[in-house]
């Protein structure tokens, strides 16, 4: 079954000023299905939500390809002397591994999972300076769906297309603090764990090859990685400027493994700016000495955004983002299997529509995010609709269908699924 969503909006509107506030497969991915848990009171808080998700594969011989009973658990404690310790638990237990014999083998970690995704303490040295310690997210740039200079934390991304970034990013061990001076933010950050993000495994839906070994730099404090950010906010317009030397979320084949020693500083910038009914973006990176298989010297690239939103639909809204990333003085070894066939100028599409309905309580979302100078490189195409039978329970479902072009999407064009989860957020 092949549902595609077509490519209309073009973008010719670009940005003049400059200074405004930001806050990173198919590494950018869209829309989750998950509830809106409702949002913590400003004491002491346990909230979450606890959701079953089913599966049911169109194209291939899955049939029910997964029945997840998962749990989002969320704690805030707020001490005496103002500061708060804040967790996220992440689980799940997914049935299908051992109640459907068209799983031969198990993949890692996709029967059960415990993830602590954050824990850490945060408070307030003085009026103007904050201080965070321990495993966070720090999201960096504008964009919805695309990563440019979001580079700080590392993405789960075993089920393509289906879960949008702000639900995929996994926590890392950081120490930060945050000065405030007016409409600027100053943040300076210490990178203490080395996590990389979790992409499809073997006996999976999205793998049919054998797992690599894999090399990954310790957590000493020879590999500590640091991370500035100036962002401002300020009527009509926001900016940020981003530096960060840190092991790239991008692995390269050598002796035998894929190693993750892929150390580089990136410098970027983000900027927003709002046009009556029209939100415009752009953000652009430079990273240095990436490493590739096969070559002995390394390559920089240059990675851009345009982007723009019209928000003058009553309550909806339709994106779209282009993404270009260039590889300075190319070679062409980089176009081979082991680079998984990058070619010196990628680029990436994303559409995104959104209308709620019957008093926001159903909301529809028709997202598309596909690969090529045309769109023609294969990707994915999703619709879903969630529906709030209340203030914690609520329904949703949907289809996505993943578009074949390229050796990549090709392997997993016949995927294609019916969605379906039940939320209960308390």
């Amino acid at each position: 079954m092949k549902l595609i969503l077509l490519f209309s909006l073009l973008l010719t509107a670009f940005l003049s000023n400059a200074e405004e506030e930001f806050d990173d497969g198919f590494d950018d991915n869209i829309d989750d299905i998950i509830i809106k848990t409702a949002p913590p009171p400003e004491k002491n808080s346990v909230y979450g939500s606890v959701n079953f998700e089913t599966h049911y594969n169109l194209n291939n011989n899955k049939n029910i390809s997964s029945t997840k009973l998962l749990l989002d658990l969320t704690t805030d404690y707020k001490m005496d002397n103002g500061f708060k310790v804040n967790s996220n638990l992440k689980a799940y237990h997914d049935f299908i591994f051992y109640a459907s014999n068209n799983y031969e083998t198990t993949p890692s970690n996709y029967e059960n999972e415990l993830n602590l995704n954050e824990l850490n303490i945060e408070g307030s040295i003085n009026a103007n300076l904050d201080f965070k310690i321990g495993r966070q997210i720090v999201v960096w740039g504008k964009s919805d769906s695309i990563r440019i200079t979001d580079i700080l934390n590392p993405l789960d991304n075993r089920a393509p297309g289906l879960i949008d970034i702000k639900n995929l990013r996994l926590g890392r061990l950081m120490s930060k603090l945050d000065y405030y001076q007016d409409n600027l933010k100053f943040s300076t950050a210490i990178l203490h764990e080395n996590r990389f993000s979790e992409n499809p495994k073997f006996g999976s839906d999205f793998k049919n090859s054998a797992d690599l070994p894999e090399n990954t730099p310790s957590n000493g404090l020879k590999n500590t990685g640091i991370a500035l950010s100036l962002t401002g906010e300020f009527s009509g317009y926001d900016f940020g400027v981003y530096f960060a030397d840190t092991y790239l979320d991008k692995p390269y084949f050598k002796e035998g493994a894929l190693q993750f020693d892929n150390r580089s500083k990136m410098l970027g910038l983000a900027y927003n700016k709002v046009v009556d009914s029209f939100l415009l973006k752009t953000e652009i990176a430079y990273f240095n000495n990436i490493k590739y298989t096969g070559l002995n010297d390394t390559k920089s690239r240059i990675d851009s955004l345009i982007g723009v939103e019209y928000t003058g639909i009553s309550d909806g809204s339709i994106g779209y983002e282009l993404a270009l990333r260039k590889i300075n003085h190319y070679d062409a070894i980089i176009n081979t299997q082991f680079n998984n066939f990058t070619q010196q100028e990628t680029y990436q599409h994303a559409l995104r529509f959104t209308q709620s309905y019957l008093n926001q309580t159903l909301n529809l979302t028709a997202i598309s995010g596909v690969f090529g100078k045309q769109g023609d490189a294969g990707g994915f195409a999703r619709i879903s609709l969630e529906y709030a039978i209340d203030d914690k329970l609520s329904i949703s479902g949907g289809i996505i269908d993943y578009i074949g072009g390229s050796t990549a999407t090709d392997a997993i064009k016949n995927n294609d699924r019916i969605f379906t989860k039940i939320s209960y957020s308390f």
